[in-house]
């Protein structure tokens, strides 16, 4: 039996307002001094400071009433000044519960600090209230330097990749991709490379395309990169690409050059590792990426790869079929998972016992998944490639997931999963029926811990970002950011006069941040 336990609230937004407006997902910036998120409705971009100065008066006030010192007259709360280098982020203290948070005691509510926002940028004016955002921080951020201080947006439709100043919100450089008739067309998917030269931006609705742009030269001047020959050729991965994770250096510097990606596409859901250097030069400043492989793949060489029926020579063959029959239900059941369209990519950090495991998931999933990239195609961890085609026939397999992670995930919205800085742990965000966070040991798959967050039935958690904790004592500390909120379909409730309707109030969606300690109950 597993005891959840919530940990402590350190601070939560109340800036979010409108109709069906809500945070969609968070991402903490590479130092970890700031967080940023996109709301749905208004089209900004929010920027929200770290509250190291109200976490280290939190511990100064902890230590005191350990010492049995009195402190309350030292350690009164005050309005922030200047938490980080930059903005001012707590304002003041919440007097009454949010409605969000019934599972939470008043005294316990009185106690939340109140999480505004210190920059927002509407660049490009408000998006059509269907459209999704993306948005990605600099590889190489650090807020003592206001030069790397950068993160990029996109929002689809004719809007160009920007670049956005963190420091003053000011838009610093655009990347305009054009199509094949030369017509500007945003990408949904925007993500730097790993030492920050290069912006990456895709999801397209024409084309089966990637525009890569040098950083330090913003305009229309970039590569395409191509997954097929045309839009509607049989090679290459199909489907619209959705998400985009590139794989860290597993050296020293975490942020060194790495040309390695993987990709995802929605309907068909796939996804496909990439190397953007092993690419065949067709036009000028085209390029076609061929040789990826296939972690979820699809067409006819996916169709023909299911051989449950063999015919065996001898007792050692009927063994392999054996375990191939077993081996293909294991098989079937992961690609099953992740066939409903690919929303997040993120490969292992490289501190991680394995670097070589990607984690995705998908729309109308219930499970996060894991996989190890060192057995692609039905390779054998220890390479042995020649006995695994032989027993297959000559055809290489497909991979099969390494680990699951289940959740409440029966929706068509971007529900958001993080990993700790060791790898160790995965957090994951979960449907509107349960809004929990729920936290996984990523070595045995076991459930650890969960904490609810919004009561079952009301919003979904989109959104989870970790950071170490900058005064915990363990290694295992850290500061957990949650996105909660999702579109409701109109409520209406009658009233005693049937003529007479009204419609049924949502609350706007919010941001909250937690402690995470290091150690987990489980009984």
């Amino acid at each position: 039996m597993m005891i959840m336990t919530t940990p402590p609230i350190v601070c939560r937004t109340s800036d979010v307002h409108g109709h069906e407006n809500f945070p969609m997902g968070c991402a903490f910036s590479p130092d970890g001094t700031c967080l940023l998120t996109a709301t749905a409705s208004d089209g900004k971009f929010r920027l929200y400071d770290t509250p190291f100065q109200h976490l280290n008066e939190q511990i100064e006030r902890d230590r005191s009433d350990n010492d049995g010192v009195d402190g309350e007259k030292n350690h009164s709360i005050h309005k922030s000044t200047e938490i980080g280098p930059q903005h001012n982020d707590i304002d003041t203290i919440a007097t009454t519960s949010c409605s969000h948070n019934r599972n939470l005691d008043q005294d316990e509510a009185k106690q939340i600090y109140i999480w505004k926002a210190s920059l927002t940028s509407h660049q490009g004016g408000p998006p059509p209230s269907a459209s999704s955002a993306s948005y990605s921080w600099y590889p190489l951020m650090t807020s003592s330097s206001p030069l790397t201080s950068l993160y990029a947006t996109c929002r689809g439709n004719s809007m160009p990749i920007h670049l956005i100043d963190a420091y003053t919100s000011q838009l610093r450089a655009s990347y305009r991709p054009h199509n094949g008739v030369d017509e500007l067309e945003g990408p949904t998917v925007v993500e730097f490379s790993p030492d920050g030269s290069r912006i990456y931006g895709t999801g397209f609705k024409t084309d089966r395309t990637i525009a890569v742009f040098d950083t330090a030269i913003p305009g229309r001047e970039g590569r395409i990169m191509r997954l097929g020959k045309t839009r509607r050729s049989n090679d290459g991965q199909k489907g619209i690409p959705s998400a985009m994770a590139f794989a860290k250096s597993s050296g020293g510097d975490n942020n060194g050059p790495s040309n390695v990606f993987a990709l995802g596409t929605y309907s068909p859901g796939s996804i496909y590792i990439y190397d953007d250097r092993m690419a065949t030069d067709t036009t000028a400043g085209t390029i076609v990426l061929h040789s990826g492989l296939a972690v979820v793949g699809h067409g006819k060489s996916f169709a023909r790869k299911k051989r449950r029926f063999e015919h065996t020579d001898n007792e050692n063959d009927a063994e392999d079929c054996g375990e191939n029959l077993f081996s293909s239900a294991r098989v079937n059941w992961f690609q099953a998972r992740a066939r409903g369209g690919i929303t997040q990519l993120t490969w292992a950090p490289p501190t991680s016992n394995n670097p070589y495991v990607l984690y995705s998931a998908s729309r109308r999933s219930n499970a996060v998944l894991s996989w190890d990239v060192r057995a692609l195609s039905g390779l054998d961890l220890d390479g042995d490639a020649s006995s695994s085609r032989k027993r297959s026939g000559g055809v290489s397999r497909s991979i099969c997931g390494l680990q699951s992670y289940a959740r409440d995930g029966d929706t068509n919205q971007r529900l958001e999963f993080d990993l700790d800085t060791y790898g160790d742990r995965l957090f994951v965000g979960s449907g509107s029926s349960e809004g929990v966070v729920k936290v996984y040991d990523v070595n045995s798959g076991k459930l650890n811990d969960e904490f609810k967050v919004v009561d079952g039935g009301g919003d979904a958690v989109n959104g989870v970002s970790f950071i170490p904790h900058p005064f915990g004592k363990n290694d295992g500390d850290g500061l957990l950011a949650v996105a909660v909120g999702s579109r409701h379909f109109h409520e209406e409730e009658l009233s005693d006069n049937e003529s007479e309707t009204k419609t049924i109030p949502r609350e706007p969606g919010f941001l909250q941040l937690y402690e995470i300690k290091q150690k987990q109950t489980v009984v």
